[in-house]
């Protein structure tokens, strides 16, 4: 397609997805809010991104309002699943979103709001700091994730962990993040297991490291199958979600 072309019409409107994560015993603990779009910025000419980026703050801010405490009146048209309390509210949200003092403010409001509640906002932050363009750009980010943190109660995790991840990037030493999502390597496990290779050792003994170095908790990403989850049990997850827990919920 010649991204010239694309009028402001044809820019797809961005989707909100729930879907849930438990706890090792299965009981429901929170649940995760994800905005999809089929356009990102890499595929829109220049003129459009202002376009783009007021979509993506309206669906953010839809996703904060879905977010929300509300009413058991409010949740009675719900699934089940839906409907049981969770107790960490997550939203994934790209770390370009982060830049807009005004996201800013409605996360700080939404989660002092949870917090009356007892419950917790978790920002599940979509791009690694090495995305970034360079150190200017990377330590202006680490300073609106820590003024998130530093005016509210607002945790943050690290999303599409892997053992390739960059030590830098999970910025041990400030303890930034309170938890680690990883997408689950089923398949290359399941290889290691089989080939006797010390993939499934090696990530078993780099969490244990992680957590005693920073008290951070992981959660199984991408869990799709019942011996998948009973594989992830294997580690040393704090918590799930995947296909297996729950399918994605369409808002």
């Amino acid at each position: 397609m010649n991204n010239e072309k694309i009028s402001p019409a044809e820019i797809a409107h961005p989707k909100l997805f729930r879907q849930a994560i438990v706890e090792r015993n299965c009981t429901l603990w929170g649940n995760e809010i994800r905005v999809t779009s089929a356009c990102n910025l890499l595929n829109l000419p220049e003129h459009l991104h202002p376009i783009y980026r007021e979509q993506l703050k309206c669906a953010y801010r839809d996703a904060l309002l879905r977010i929300a405490p509300r009413t058991p009146a409010d949740l009675s048209h719900r699934p089940l699943a839906s409907a049981q309390p969770a107790t960490h509210k997550f939203l994934r949200i790209d770390q370009s979103a982060l830049m807009s003092e005004d996201t800013l403010n409605e996360l700080i409001h939404v989660a002092n709001v949870l917090e009356s509640y007892k419950q917790q906002l978790v920002i599940s932050v979509e791009n690694p700091l090495d995305a970034l363009p360079g150190p200017t750009e990377r330590r202006a980010m680490v300073r609106q994730l820590y003024a998130l943190k530093d005016r509210s109660g607002i945790k943050i995790a690290y999303n599409n962990y892997t053992l390739d991840t960059k030590q830098a990037d999970l910025l041990i030493e400030l303890k930034l993040y309170d938890y680690i999502k990883m997408p689950f390597p089923d398949a290359a496990l399941r290889l290691s297991l089989n080939t006797r290779s010390d993939l499934f050792d090696r990530l078993y003994d780099h969490m244990l490291e992680l957590i005693s170095a920073t008290r951070i908790s992981f959660i199984a990403d991408k869990v799709e199958f019942s011996d998948s989850a009973t594989l992830a049990k294997r580690l040393p997850f704090n918590h799930f979600q995947g296909s297996y827990y729950s399918p994605p919920e369409s808002l």
